[in-house]
């Protein structure tokens, strides 16, 4: 059957459906021994996209039915009828940990080191799921919970990433305690269809002249929150590695002054390739320069770290605050980064070296070999983007 794909779709005219056939074992449950479905598209990405998660769907009902199966053979074997399945028979056997029981568990494991976000997202992706399925044992889940799950994130009115996200917390969750206990990972919270995904709405990215006027007003208010921004905008650092860097994170000796963007005791970094080595230069050695001046605690930007952690979200809303007041309404501190790839690119520096200044993960293998770019190098781009800004 030449029309017949992995993905079991098939043509009839110009629309797709989806077309399987029910295994044998499992006819009996079918009023027919293949199921097929239109999936109103002329699209074969989108085709193949839904039949993705219609094949999800179908193996966990089909797994059910197996159970099912099994269920009665036991029953006639032993002289018991076991005609209908029991929905509470895989939670009394189950022993596997309550969802409650798993958060805590993830956070205890997983949550060292980790920024107070880790331990509140968790928290707030499994409550989500308890409030509409009930503290159930995890391996007990099923695809209408999941279901369920969606749609009730899609009534608060979340976004389809915000969705997505508590998807990837509850899977996470589930699954590492499962391997922990040592029981089968489940497949009930993938794949689940969450809706077209709107036109992604792009970062505001700052014009020159707009980064021209947070310089000025940087060094006119010239406090620790404005180098902060200071260090960011000609570094391209993030918001979490500039604020959360201690002093001996930087050196200002020899002939380039710069700064190990590692982890360390208040915070972590996003991710392998974060870790590097930046110059400073123009705005962002000024920044240090005159933190120095004022130094008194471990941490560079002190005001933001609390109980030894540093509080990323305090910092992002105070500097957001002021930014959108000062420059632009449209600006974030994210922004910034946006920003200096752009510059980066402006003056045509390689494309790997950009990826490199920005901590973005390395798109090559070849990225990967060698000792990279010098920190003399490295300065000299800098340096030059700096110029277009000061």
């Amino acid at each position: 059957m030449d029309h017949q794909r992995p993905h079991y779709l098939k043509l009839k005219g110009k629309t797709y459906y989806y077309s399987r056939r029910v295994p044998k074992e499992l006819q009996q449950y079918s009023k027919t021994p293949r199921f097929e479905t239109c999936l109103h598209t002329v699209c074969r990405s989108r085709a193949a996209e839904q039949a993705s998660l219609l094949t999800q769907e179908l193996d966990d009902q089909w797994s059910i039915l197996r159970r099912r199966s099994r269920n009665e053979l036991i029953g006639r074997l032993f002289g018991t009828a076991v005609s209908k399945v029991d929905p509470s028979a895989s939670a009394k056997d189950s022993t596997a940990p309550l969802l409650s029981d798993a958060v805590e568990t993830y956070v205890k494991l997983k949550g060292a080191g980790r920024p107070q976000t880790f331990e509140t997202g968790a928290r707030r992706s499994t409550g989500y799921l308890i409030h509409i399925c009930g503290d159930k044992r995890i391996d007990t889940f099923v695809r209408s919970d999941a279901n369920a799950f969606r749609d009730y994130l899609k009534g608060r009115g979340l976004s389809k990433d915000s969705i997505s996200r508590n998807f990837t917390n509850v899977r996470a969750i589930v699954n590492f305690v499962l391997r922990e206990e040592g029981l089968q990972p489940t497949s009930v919270f993938s794949g689940v269809y969450l809706g077209e995904g709107g036109k992604a709405q792009k970062r505001y990215v700052p014009t020159v002249s707009e980064l021209r006027k947070l310089v000025i007003e940087c060094r006119a208010a010239d406090d620790d929150q404005r180098w902060l921004l200071a260090l960011i905008l000609d570094t391209g650092m993030r918001l979490s590695e500039a604020a959360g860097l201690l002093w001996d994170d930087i050196v200002l000796s020899g002939d380039v002054p710069h700064v190990h963007v590692r982890p360390n005791a208040i915070r972590r970094l996003k991710t392998a390739s974060s870790e590097r080595v930046l110059p400073l230069t123009g705005n962002s050695l000024w920044a240090v320069q005159r933190a120095l001046e004022h130094r008194n605690a471990k941490s560079v930007f002190y005001r933001y770290v609390s109980d030894g952690h540093l509080n990323a979200n305090s910092a992002s809303a105070a500097l957001n605050k002021w930014l959108q007041n000062t420059v632009n309404g449209a600006l974030v501190i994210h922004s910034l980064r946006h920003a200096m790839r752009d510059r980066l690119r402006s003056i045509e520096c390689p494309s790997d070296l950009i990826d490199h200044i920005g901590g973005w993960s390395r798109q090559t293998i070849g990225d990967r070999y060698g000792l990279g770019y010098s920190l003399h190098a490295k300065h000299k781009w800098l340096k030059l983007c700096t110029e277009g800004v000061d």
